[in-house]
């Protein structure tokens, strides 16, 4: 399993492994799975056309996206591979990965 962290910089660190240590100067990074604006933090996974693709949003009440405050990626984590999307204010917090064969 992925574990994901922020350096100082705020750059996305990301480490493959169940046993990796938290990297000197960087903070873990974990999705919101507790949150008083739960229903726009939590990562929503749809799969879709028979498992080929796979739709992911941030949070049943679509997530603001603005430049103060946004959502910067969506990772995703399946049948050994790892895929991050970035995202920038102004777009959809939501993105599709390939699914399965």
């Amino acid at each position: 399993m992925a574990k994901f962290f922020k350096d100082s910089d705020g750059k996305l660190v990301a480490a493959l492994g169940d046993d990796v240590a938290t990297p000197a100067g960087c903070t873990e990074l974990t999705a919101n799975t507790e949150d008083a604006a739960h229903e726009k933090h939590v990562p929503v996974v749809e799969i879709e056309r028979d498992g080929h693709v796979i739709r992911t949003r941030v949070g049943s009440t679509e997530h603001p996206m603005l430049p103060e405050h946004y959502i910067e990626w969506i990772a995703l984590e399946a049948e050994g591979r790892l895929e991050v999307h970035y995202l920038e204010p102004g777009m959809k917090p939501a993105t599709f990965f390939a699914g399965g064969s």
